[in-house]
């Protein structure tokens, strides 16, 4: 017989346990007392078929992101895409083979705390009808209007109704005389361009699938971008024009080199002009001083006029040198001795 006491203790040992699985049985299984509530409910859209692959878009709601995203048809685990880190959906691929129209399809993803979501709504393949293919890209352009050698960087964009960022990505070009041509492929959406013509462009991104095959939009719509052209600089090569740039602009010298001289020439001219009004001022002023002085001169100059006679009578006959007759030469002088013959 069971002692009240181990019968006691027995019942304190089992109560917590019987508590806790009653409380257990009563909650979520995906979703345990006191964790934080799962993901919102994704959604599921069947995209253009590539050959005999049909495509899913499964994708989170704005603002939510997964890190593996799952597809499920009649209820069995068809396909699992895996992202390195979190994004807003996923794109799957099934055989067309497996397929009929009665088959549902549904997806559902988890996020980076492993919790997943709930299902999303059902969605039955569409096999022959026309279904949505992947979203057209955008191409912007930096500038719509360059000049010839300018580059031009162009922008490929993904609507957000993708989510997912492509893989790769193509741009286009296309003249009025020929067809589209490949530019540029890489994974980045930014391109750089030197257009020597007006052109068109057009870009395209391609979806890599869990299958490794990839998917391709369709093209963007068309962006003209029109070329400048310089007199006398189309399709040159740039390096040609990078010369002619730096040459020297002959007709600009010679013109301002003839303005120049016609300009020293005028100012030689008026010099001598100038030079030639001066010397003759100064030549009539000193024919006038000259003028005043000898005017000056005769008022003040008295001349006498006295009567000339022969002096001859003055004198004795001359009897020959060394005579005392001789007349001395001292009493001819008028101012010593005034008295004329």
């Amino acid at each position: 017989m069971v002692s009240p006491l181990v019968f006691l203790t027995l019942l304190l040992i089992s109560c917590p346990h019987l508590l806790g699985v009653a409380l257990g049985s009563d909650s979520n299984p995906g979703h345990s007392q006191g964790s934080p509530p799962p993901p919102p409910v994704p959604s599921l859209v069947q995209l253009q078929s590539v050959g005999d692959r049909i495509l899913f878009l499964c994708k989170a709601p704005e603002g939510h992101q997964g890190l593996r995203f799952e597809l499920h048809c009649n209820k069995i685990l068809c396909d699992t895409v895996v992202h390195r880190t979190e994004e807003c959906g996923a794109v799957f691929t099934v055989a067309r083979q497996n397929v009929t129209r009665e088959t549902p399809f549904c997806c559902l993803y988890k996020d980076a705390q492993d919790i997943h979501s709930a299902f999303s709504a059902y969605v039955y393949a569409k096999l022959h009808e026309e279904v949505s293919p992947l979203p057209q890209p955008i191409l912007n352009p930096s500038i719509r209007q360059v000049q010839s050698g300018q580059r031009l960087s162009l922008h490929c964009s993904v609507p957000a109704f993708l989510c997912l960022q492509p893989k790769a990505f193509t741009l286009f070009r296309r003249s009025t005389a020929s067809n589209s041509s490949l530019v540029s492929h890489s994974g980045n959406p930014d391109f750089s361009v030197a257009p020597v013509d007006s052109e068109l462009y057009s870009c395209q991104y391609q979806m890599t699938l869990s299958t490794g095959q990839g998917v391709k939009s369709a093209l963007s719509p068309d962006v003209q971008v029109t070329v400048s052209q310089t007199q006398g600089a189309k399709h040159q090569d740039p390096n040609t024009q990078n010369t002619e740039q730096t040459a020297t602009d002959w007709p600009l010298v010679l013109g301002a080199l003839s303005v120049a001289v016609l300009f020293v020439v005028i100012v030689i001219g008026l010099g001598i002009i100038v030079h030639r009004k001066v010397a003759e001022m100064a030549k009539e002023k000193k024919r006038r001083e000259d003028d005043k002085f000898w005017s000056t001169v005769r008022a003040r100059d008295h001349i006498v006029d006295l009567p000339v006679q022969r002096l001859s009578s003055c004198f004795k006959q001359d009897t020959g040198p060394g005579t005392a007759e001789y007349a001395n030469p001292k009493s001819l002088s008028t101012f010593a001795n005034p008295t004329f013959c």
